[in-house]
C-alpha cells in the first residue's frame, strides 16, 4: 500500500505544479486578461475575474499537495478549467491562422488536466497530512452493499 500512497502524493503535486506556477505569476497571464476582454468580458471586471482565477488555482493546488479535501479541490480546479479552456484556448477561432495548432496543443492540454482532476476527485481515502478531517465526498457503502456519497 505505501506504493499507492507515495503515488497518489506525487501524481497530485505534479498535476498542482501548472496551477501554482499560474497563482504565483511565474507564468505570465498578460495574454489571457486580453483574451478574456476581447472574448467578451467587461474590461472593469477582467482584474476581478484574473485575481479569482489566481485564487482559485493558489488555494486548490496546495490543496492537492498537502491533501486537505484533495477531491474537493480538483473538482474546484476542473470548474476553474472548463471555462479557461473554452475562452482561453478556443483553437476553432484561430483556424487558418499561425496559433491554431498552439491554440489546439493548449485546448487538448487543459482536456487532460481536466481527466487527471476527475480521476483525483474519484479517489476516496487519499493520503495526506490532514488527518481525521472529514471528506464531504467521501463515499460509505451502505448496509445494502451500494456505494453512497455523503455531502
Amino acid at each position: 500500500m505505501q506504493l499507492h500512497r507515495y503515488s497518489m502524493i506525487i501524481a497530485r503535486i505534479m498535476v498542482a505544479t501548472v496551477f501554482l506556477l499560474n497563482a504565483i505569476g511565474v507564468i505570465d497571464q498578460t495574454q489571457a486578461a486580453r483574451e478574456l476582454a476581447e472574448r467578451g468580458a467587461p474590461a472593469n471586471l477582467v482584474p476581478y475575474l484574473m485575481l479569482v482565477g489566481r485564487s482559485v488555482e493558489l488555494l486548490g493546488g496546495i490543496a492537492l499537495i498537502f491533501g486537505i479535501f484533495p477531491r474537493v479541490a480538483a473538482l474546484a480546479l476542473f470548474a476553474f478549467l472548463v471555462p479557461a479552456t473554452l475562452v482561453g484556448h478556443a483553437f476553432w477561432l484561430a483556424a487558418n491562422t499561425q496559433v491554431f495548432v498552439g491554440q489546439l496543443i493548449n485546448f487538448l492540454k487543459n482536456v487532460a488536466m481536466m481527466g487527471g482532476l476527475l480521476f483525483i476527485s474519484s479517489i476516496p481515502d487519499q493520503p495526506g497530512v490532514m488527518r481525521g478531517i472529514h471528506d464531504p465526498l467521501k463515499s460509505k457503502v451502505a448496509p445494502s452493499g451500494r456505494h453512497e456519497v455523503h455531502v
